[in-house]
């Protein structure tokens, strides 16, 4: 059975007298703040990823998808020091809206700038503009709470599916469940919703292929672009598009996981990987945080 994290994140939020030597009472309240709103706590427990089981102590996850204004706002700040070097790399390539089969060219100028997507999850990014952005939030946090061992960072994948499969070992979906539909029929997650005239037989091989019709869905209201970063429905961590919407980087090299808007059904599950080659509409990100040893 494999350890990680070696220092417990919750232990060191409630070991108050250390924390408060290093940061005074305004900063440890805008620190609250933040794991209140903006993060999670996943608690310790374990579980299981290519047939090994992984125990965790507790960790902080972004509730949803780093946004398009969470995005600007880095944009900004980095504009605003003067870093320009920085700030030219971490300009998206939003033309990749024009490309491959969704080619969705009018979201090429108003995805990433237009208020009305603001709340929608980043796209586009590359997996150094992620980690660029994760190391900016942890410079920033540090200065605002004194505290020298924060940081944010993409997490590892078995992070994700400890944060995804919940209060179980493992399971197919971050709700628990065996189907990407409730009871009453709502859809659980943004995929690419296929009906069955989008299946046909080869009369050869005598195989089952899936013809790419887009103009053929079921009743998902997204099922052209993402969803907000906070839509659907939360699993009992409180995270939300934990499957589908957008897939997600992590720390491994040359993956993503969770599926996304443009994934079938069966490509939306915990244990969904794709292959990462670069900037893409269907790939975002969301940081976890932790405390480091010095």
């Amino acid at each position: 059975m494999k350890q990680l994290f070696p220092f417990s994140l919750l232990i060191l939020l409630l070991v108050g007298v250390a924390f408060k030597e290093k940061a005074p009472a305004a900063s440890l309240k805008q620190m609250k703040k933040l794991l209140k709103e903006g993060y999670s706590f996943v608690p310790s427990g374990s579980t299981i990823i290519e047939n090994d089981t992984v125990s965790f102590q507790g960790f902080f996850m972004m509730k949803g998808e780093v946004t398009n204004f969470h995005y600007l706002e880095y944009l900004s700040d980095l504009k605003r020091q003067g870093k320009t070097s920085e700030y030219q790399k971490a300009l998206l390539d939003t033309a990749q809206w024009s490309l491959g089969t969704w080619k969705n060219s009018k979201y090429t100028d108003y995805y990433f700038n237009h208020p009305a997507y603001r709340n929608y999850p980043v796209v586009n990014v590359t997996r150094e503009q992620a980690e660029a952005y994760c190391v900016w939030l942890s410079e920033n946090w540090r200065k605002k709470t004194g505290n020298e061992s924060l940081v944010f960072r993409l997490p590892k994948r078995a992070e994700f599916l400890r944060a995804a499969n919940g209060n179980k070992m493992i399971r197919s979906f971050a709700w628990d469940g065996p189907f990407i539909r409730s009871n009453n029929g709502l859809v659980l997650c943004n995929h690419l919703a296929l009906s069955n005239t989008n299946i046909t037989r080869d009369t050869v091989t005598n195989e089952l292929k899936v013809i790419t019709n887009f103009d053929v869905y079921l009743s998902n209201p997204f099922t052209d672009i993402t969803a907000p970063s906070i839509s659907y429905f939360p699993n009992e961590f409180d995270l939300y598009n934990l499957n589908g919407n957008v897939s997600e980087l992590v720390h491994e090299n040359g993956i993503v996981v969770g599926g996304d808007w443009n994934s079938p059904g069966y490509d939306v599950r915990n244990q969904s990987v794709k292959k990462y080659s670069g900037a893409s509409p269907m790939v975002g990100f969301r940081p976890v945080m932790t405390f480091i040893g010095k």
